[in-house]
């Protein structure tokens, strides 16, 4: 019987708006309730979080609630595909960041419809994508970016304080600044080189708050949905920036909307950035799909 093992419990008591613990404490009943038994990891430093994997058998794991946001599931992430026994578990993200972009996708957007994943859902694998560069290989199951992508991230880690309006605070600023990076980029047997405004790979429809990002996007097609902004002008930009929470930005001339499931960005110099949220590594990169990788509860 499923009931027989736990459902492990990973705690990030610092995401969001610092209700991780309580999150936990009503998830954990509810799971109690349902004749599970229940462990809990929480989170005391950055990067805690990932050694879950050494802390605990994988043998005695029902299920996985990761309680955090988009940062906390890249931990769990990479640390799960390091070690890919782990990949037989089911994972749940629940809604406890400023961002939530992954559970947008899955139109889980509060603590109930969480809980309802986690006990009622059903298995489903979806793609990771795997960046390689100088420091590794860092695993993905959300955006990779660089250019103004990675700016704008760097810029809403310093702004915390307006929660989840960092987001368009940092973009709008951003936007001004209007910074370009040079970069060759192959896709689909294509060469672009050129100064680009923004590369950005989306496995989710969503990032950043809401923003519809990448529309066409599915988490399990073996494909990886490309956007290309070459260099613009400030007024353009902004002009695309309202677009981005409709999905309408797709219509923009500016922009390239390309699916793939390989990406090569070769830089002269090292350019920031951003994976799932966080700022990891440098350029030059490669991007590399890995279809059905993760198995989570939707």
């Amino acid at each position: 019987m499923e009931q027989n093992k736990s459902i492990l419990f990973l705690i990030n008591p610092f995401s969001g708006n610092g209700n991780g613990l309580k999150t936990a404490q009503i998830a954990v009943k509810e799971a109690k309730n349902k004749g599970y038994k229940t462990i809990e990891f929480v989170s005391k430093y950055a990067g805690h979080l990932s050694e879950f994997t050494q802390l605990f058998s994988v043998n005695e794991i029902a299920k996985i609630a990761v309680i955090g946001g988009d940062g906390s599931m890249h931990e769990v992430v990479n640390a799960a595909a390091n070690n890919p026994i782990w990949l037989q578990v089911p994972y749940v993200l629940f809604p406890s960041g400023t961002g939530n972009a992954f559970t947008y996708d899955l139109n889980c957007l509060t603590t109930t419809q969480a809980i309802n994943l986690l006990l009622n859902g059903t298995e489903t694998l979806i793609d990771l994508a795997e960046v390689k560069n100088h420091q590794g290989s860092i695993w993905s199951f959300n955006i990779i970016g660089c250019g103004l992508v990675a700016d704008i991230n760097l810029s809403a880690e310093k702004m915390r304080l307006f929660k989840s309006a960092r987001y368009n605070i940092a973009s709008l600023l951003n936007i001004v600044k209007n910074p370009t990076i040079k970069a060759k980029v192959t896709v689909n047997d294509q060469v672009i080189d050129s100064d680009f405004c923004f590369l950005l790979a989306c496995n989710t429809r969503y990032t950043g708050k809401a923003m519809k990002m990448a529309p066409l996007a599915k988490l399990n097609d073996g494909l990886v949905d490309f956007l290309i902004v070459e260099k613009t002008s400030r007024f353009k930009l902004l002009n695309l920036f309202p677009k981005v929470f409709s999905g309408k930005h797709l219509e923009a001339p500016i922009l390239k909307y390309i699916q793939t499931n390989y990406i090569k960005i070769e830089t002269q110099h090292a350019g920031l950035v951003n994976i799932d949220g966080e700022i990891k590594g440098n350029t030059p990169m490669e991007i590399i799909i890995h279809k059905q990788k993760l198995k989570i509860l939707s």
